[in-house]
């Protein structure tokens, strides 16, 4: 591993995600702040103002009664893909497409690191990126919850859930990690990098707005991510943690393969 090469990574991509992680924090802050116990049949009345199928594509029909099962549906039904799907997307393009189009990879490539060492680095880099941006989101979000909350929040569910969402994003970055290496053009690594998280969650949402249309969760991989089964059937939550370990593994692995070998064109 290159810690030259890890630093510049850090000055290159620093400044977009602290950005995205104190927008993700603040939206945590504002949607802890709207919990009460006594509004929360206020909250569902104002919903039923929108349209069913709206209100169930975005998993807001699943907010329940306590702290914990309040925010895994409002934030964690579909707020959670927005802001860290930003982060892992531009970062993991940012890794290896643009050093390429930019032709920093060719004086990466002139240096004693070999292409196994600065691959390598990158993917660490990666991987870093999104499990500190949860592990700082997470400590935050119960410190805050505690402040307004005392003792309210189930601190072990909501750990496993901050364990479930940030392995997810470890499957979109290896996503965007693996077409950062196989596209030749940094608008075509961009374009199926954010692409297909994108399909997947329009997938999702069309799964969930109608019951004829549940053949869509077939075509997701967010199929695999349902945080009302949080604390009710945990064994079933860490079956699908492995699963998505090991559908990450296979994608920055294979990245890894594919440029080890590739003809770079610079």
């Amino acid at each position: 591993m290159s810690w030259a090469l890890f630093k510049a990574n850090i000055r290159n991509n620093g400044l977009i995600w602290s950005i995205m992680t104190c927008v993700f924090i603040m939206y945590f802050a504002i949607i802890l702040a709207m919990y009460d116990p006594e509004y929360l049949e206020l909250m569902d009345q104002l919903l039923a103002l929108f349209p069913e199928a709206l209100i169930k594509a975005m998993n807001f029909d699943q907010l329940g009664t306590t702290l914990f099962s309040f925010m895994s549906g409002y934030l964690y039904g579909f707020l959670v893909f927005l802001f860290p799907m930003v982060v892992s997307v531009v970062v993991n393009h940012r890794l290896i497409a643009t050093q390429v189009d930019s032709g920093s990879m060719a004086f990466l490539l002139s240096t004693p690191n070999s292409r196994t060492k600065i691959i390598v680095t990158q993917m660490v880099f990666s991987f870093v990126s999104n499990i500190l941006m949860f592990a700082i989101y997470t400590g935050i979000g119960l410190f805050f919850a505690e402040v307004l909350y005392p003792q309210e929040m189930a601190v072990g569910p909501f750990l496993l859930l901050n364990v479930y969402a940030m392995v997810l994003y470890l499957v979109i970055g290896g996503i965007g990690f693996f077409f950062s290496v196989v596209a030749n053009d940094k608008s075509v690594s961009l374009g199926f990098g954010l692409g297909i998280p994108v399909a997947f969650l329009i997938f999702q949402m069309l799964s969930s707005a109608d019951d004829d249309l549940s053949f869509f969760r077939y075509l997701t991989l967010f199929t695999l991510f349902d945080p009302s089964r949080v604390g009710v059937d945990n064994l079933a939550i860490w079956v699908r943690i492995l699963i998505m370990i090991g559908v990450a593994s296979i994608l920055y692995m294979g990245a890894i393969m594919v440029f080890r070998k590739k003809n770079l064109y610079i």
